[in-house]
């Protein structure tokens, strides 16, 4: 298993990523709804607080099988969150 620095190193890489891109195109497209990109920057910055924290904390130290488990969720709901903002960041510019 990777070390949890890493982990969290990488998720905020992740969601700087976002973050960057949802600026890039408030900025740059035109008929982007300004309020919408907003409320974006907001969910970002959001959940990128809340998968770090997650990152950092789990249940069971004493049982490798549910630490695996807690972390194999945890990278299940990263991917679905940053899915969904790749969805409407795709909104914004339409």
């Amino acid at each position: 298993m990777a070390s949890r620095r890493d982990l969290k190193k990488d998720i905020v890489y992740l969601y700087s990523e976002l973050l960057t891109e949802c600026f890039t195109i408030s900025y740059l497209v035109p008929q982007c709804n300004q309020e919408k990109a907003d409320a974006l920057v907001a969910k970002i910055i959001t959940n990128s607080y809340e998968f770090v924290k997650r990152a950092g904390r789990y249940d069971a130290k004493n049982n490798p099988k549910l630490v695996k488990a807690y972390y194999k969720k945890l990278g299940e709901d990263l991917l679905q969150d940053v899915l969904s903002i790749g969805k409407e960041m795709e909104s914004l510019s339409k």
